[in-house]
Parts: structure tokens; C-alpha cells; sequence
């Protein structure tokens, strides 16, 4: 197998996953997750106080739907203090453009990100009425037994100038048809997994987030995780797909949620 290929391709190339907000690396040859954790750190000693986002499943389809959910959010707005910040290249003719398509304005997306996320709660985003059929909880199961399958490769990976992982979703927010969690419940659904459980949010893809963390998941870990996606599945027999849920989960240090129907 060859070994996994990394490189920087900055943030001015027409096809960037963030638009130009943030610079970006591609991967490609990634033969396990414990590889794509090592670019993670890579990356981090190279870009201090930023945090790594990867792209998942379908990552051209993610790309699409990305586009619309963060014109759906409104995220362009900024004061007079962040337009003033802002390089000749923003404005045209003395206005501003707005496109949100330099690192500049990173900090006025994300200010505006977290406005519009800040009201969604993880019980928001069970009431949205997602379930897994027995296609897509298998779908699942495969995916959770072989991760490195769920990655259309070449992966892009955006380096994103954030402290908290779920911040990250400001660079790369998704969710957009309205069967699917929408960015600010898919937020409230990695910030719950964040500090309830340790897992960091590491990547995004057309209908799966995907979490990691330092350590693989014991019994009782898998077993709260478990009741957590028993909530946001909405799921009938809640003891029988607990046990399903927890025994993918234990043992593991990553785990799938798929955010659409």
C-alpha cells in the first residue's frame, strides 16, 4: 500500500472547501484513521491555534451543500471595526464585497456562525426526528467496523483558526435540505459530544460528522454514548439498539453520526 500523501495547498485555489476563508491540505493514499490523526497533528504543530476539519463521504456533494447552508445562515454581515481590518482586495470601489472568500474574514464569519448557532440545543436537534431504517444502521455498522471506507479521498483538510472542534463547522457548515440536521443542530450535536463524551469533531461529509478522541471508548462510555444516539434517532426499542449503538462504539476511539435521512 502506498503511504499517505499530505500537501499544502493554501487557500487560493478556485476549488478551496472553505470558499478562501481558510488554507487547506490534501491527503490522499490515507490507509487508517490512526494516520489521518497523525496529519491532524501535523497540521496543528504547523499552524498553531488552529484545529484541522476533514472532509468525510462525498466530499464534492458536501461541498455543494455547504455553499447553500452557509448562504442560508447569513454570515457576510460585519461592523465598522471588522471592515476596517479588512484588506483593499474586500472592497470595490470603497464598498465592501462581502463574499467571505479571504482569510480576513474568517473572524466575521465565525462571529456570525456563532450567533446563529447559540440557540440550538442537542434536544433540538433529537426533536428533528431523525431515525436509521435497517439499510442505513447497517450503512452505519460498516462504516464504524471499517472508518477509513466512509473517506472520499483525496481528503481535504481546512485548517481552521479556532479553539473549540465544533468552531470548526463555521469553515465547512453543512445541512442543508430540510430532512437533514441543519448547522446549528449538527453544532449543538458536536458540542455535546465534546463535553459530554470527549469526542472532538474532526471531519464532515455529505451525510455523516465524524468524532474522535485520545482514547478508545470503554464500556460505560459506549454505553451513555449509546443513549445519546438512541435520542437523536429516535429509535422504538431503545434497550435492543442501545446494545447495537454501544458494542460499535466500545473499543473504538472514532465514531460516524449520519445527519440525514
Amino acid at each position: 500500500m502506498p503511504a499517505m500523501e499530505i500537501h499544502f495547498i493554501g487557500s487560493e485555489t478556485p476549488d478551496n472547501f472553505s470558499g478562501g476563508l481558510c488554507d487547506e491540505y490534501r491527503l490522499s493514499a490515507i490507509g487508517s484513521l490512526s494516520e489521518l490523526a497523525a496529519a491532524a497533528r501535523t497540521i496543528s504543530a504547523n499552524h498553531p491555534g488552529c484545529r484541522a476539519l476533514f472532509t468525510l463521504d462525498d466530499r464534492h456533494q458536501a461541498r455543494y451543500t455547504s455553499g447553500h447552508a452557509a448562504n442560508n445562515l447569513d454570515l457576510a454581515g460585519a461592523c465598522e471595526e471588522e471592515l476596517a481590518a479588512l484588506p483593499a482586495e474586500c472592497f470595490e470601489d470603497g464598498e465592501y464585497l462581502g463574499y467571505l472568500c479571504t482569510k480576513a474574514e474568517f473572524a466575521i464569519c465565525l462571529r456570525n456562525f456563532r450567533a446563529a448557532v447559540a440557540p440550538a440545543t442537542f434536544e433540538g436537534a433529537c426533536a428533528h426526528g431523525l431515525a436509521l431504517d435497517e439499510q442505513a444502521l447497517q450503512e452505519w455498522l460498516d462504516y464504524q467496523q471499517h472508518p477509513v471506507t466512509l473517506l472520499d479521498q483525496p481528503v481535504s483538510a481546512l485548517v481552521v483558526p479556532v479553539e473549540q472542534s465544533y468552531d470548526t463547522l463555521a469553515a465547512f457548515p453543512n445541512g442543508y435540505f430540510t430532512s437533514d440536521l441543519d448547522p446549528a443542530q449538527n453544532h449543538a450535536v458536536a458540542r455535546q459530544l465534546a463535553q459530554n463524551h470527549g469526542y472532538e469533531l474532526m471531519g464532515v461529509g455529505a451525510s455523516y460528522l465524524g468524532f474522535w478522541r485520545a482514547q478508545a471508548a470503554d464500556a460505560a462510555l459506549a454505553q451513555a454514548l449509546a443513549q445519546d444516539l438512541c435520542a437523536l434517532y429516535n429509535v422504538a426499542d431503545r434497550p435492543r439498539m442501545a446494545a447495537v449503538f454501544a458494542e460499535a462504539i466500545i473499543g473504538r476511539a472514532h465514531v460516524w453520526l449520519r445527519y440525514t435521512e
